[in-house]
């Protein structure tokens, strides 16, 4: 790789700690299932955190979507369940007239129409409620528009593709992350319902969800939010999805699966991330967001079209360019909602940074 490019990207990186954008920061790049260059700069915590290195646990928050994708592809590869099954037909107590058809593939691409988040849940976090408790409190949630009419990013839908996947495969969801996906995936940095002992590592959360920071949190196994990782084993994950689903002789996925997650399903609709990015036309895979033509995007804009990507409220970024071979993590713990990574565009230039790169 280029000295100079990665001399600044190691500048940029350094300069969102210095500038107090964010406390910390780890970055990873893969090209071709290799990682070739890592970054740590800043600390942990805001004051008094530790420094970050290359064992230190983000909360990767939404990125997380991705993996309760994969799990229910790895399903779907079974012929445990079917993309276009009806959500009622494993979870009876989501019934009602609206929601007769809503499938799995409705909640892996957002266009379900249910809610972007369970108005319950600030309740059901005070009484540490249960992962079968959330389940439950979400197959009673109104629907916020007409299913198939826009991408209308929603928690709530992942909620329940946890609950599918228990009730498909009749095991604890966390159980199976690690055992299908992580241990599959050979990715040793990856944790849901992280054991107590892997606590000094995780940075803390800040903003919305500083429950991530308390143990009932992260013992919780969100479907939508659970999982802690570093940045190398993000880009390794990633790096699945550049190769038809295997890498470094292991496989994860089918070709057809990848090719299938990393495909637009959502036919020119309009939508995105309500209160951080909507779109006019927005594509979206199975987990995977696809950048496709929008503007502007986190990914900058000397990645590829084709390129397959991720956000977390929690200040983090997954993103994998078919077109490159390049697959990025950048891990924070600043709340997007903050404007911090996207007003200046900071990861768009550090996308274009990376995707630049001479070779």
């Amino acid at each position: 790789m280029n000295r100079a490019s990665i001399d600044q990207i190691s500048r940029v990186l350094q300069g969102w700690v210095d500038d107090g954008v964010v406390p910390g920061v780890a970055f990873a790049v893969a090209i071709d299932g290799e990682v070739v260059l890592e970054h740590y700069a800043g600390k942990t915590a805001a004051g008094a955190g530790a420094p970050v290195e290359a064992t230190t646990l983000y909360s990767i928050a939404s990125i997380s979507k991705v993996f309760t994708a994969t799990l229910m592809m790895r399903l779907v590869e079974r012929g445990e369940v079917a993309l276009d099954e009806a959500v009622r037909r494993f979870l009876p107590a989501f019934s009602g007239a609206e929601k007769r058809d809503i499938t799995v593939r409705h909640l892996l691409s957002h266009t379900s129409g249910l809610p972007k988040e369970n108005p319950a849940e600030l309740l059901l976090w005070s009484r540490e409620a249960s992962f079968a408790e959330t389940v439950a409190s979400v197959t009673t949630i109104p629907l916020a528009f007409p299913p198939g009419t826009i991408v209308g990013y929603s928690n709530v839908g992942y909620w329940l593709l946890g609950g599918v996947i228990e009730a498909v495969s009749g095991s604890a969801f966390a159980e199976l992350m690690r055992s299908d996906v992580f241990t599959a995936a050979g990715l040793t940095d990856t944790f849901i319902d992280p054991p107590q002992s892997e606590y000094p590592r995780i940075a803390r959360r800040y903003g919305r969800a500083k429950i991530m920071n308390a143990t009932y949190g992260r013992r919780l196994s969100s479907p939508s939010a659970g999982i802690f990782a570093t940045a190398t084993d993000l880009v390794k994950f990633a790096s699945y999805f550049l190769h038809g689903g295997s890498t470094n002789g292991r496989r994860l996925l089918s070709p057809a699966s990848v090719e299938l997650m990393g495909s637009d399903q959502t036919n020119g609709l309009p939508g995105g991330i309500e209160g951080i990015q909507e779109w006019p036309v927005c594509p979206w895979g199975l987990g995977w967001e696809i950048k496709g033509q929008k503007r502007p995007h986190w990914t900058g804009e000397l990645t590829g079209c084709s390129t397959i990507c991720h956000v977390g409220q929690g200040g983090t970024l997954l993103w994998a360019d078919p077109e490159s071979g390049i697959a990025v993590a950048v891990l924070a713990n600043r709340d997007v909602s903050t404007g911090w990574a996207t007003d200046p565009p900071r990861c768009a230039r550090l996308s274009d940074l990376v995707a630049a790169m001479p070779r």
